[in-house]
């Protein structure tokens, strides 16, 4: 780590490079940090279900947005309907 600073104290053109290359590399850290910890496909938990995407069902919609709401509100219907049968 002296050698770097060393470096940059001989030829001080170089620290906008080091800042500027070690913000980078500390954001591209952070992000992957941020986006394991967030993130709704990765998952850490090895003792939660295996598969989480099973637990939906056939009446649920998993979309963040669906522009036929009609279809999944007549698919739930049909499933409640087979069940009472």
């Amino acid at each position: 780590m002296s050698g770097v600073f060393q470096l940059v104290k001989a030829n001080p053109a170089l620290a906008p490079l080091f800042i500027f290359g070690g913000s980078g590399i500390v954001g591209g850290v952070a992000y992957i940090g941020h986006c394991l910890k967030n993130g709704p496909d990765v998952i850490i938990n090895k003792s939660a279900a295996e598969k989480p995407w099973n637990r939906i069902q056939p009446h649920e919609n998993a979309k963040l947005w669906s522009p036929n709401k009609e279809f999944w509100q007549d698919r739930k219907n049909r499933s409640e309907e087979l069940k009472r049968a």
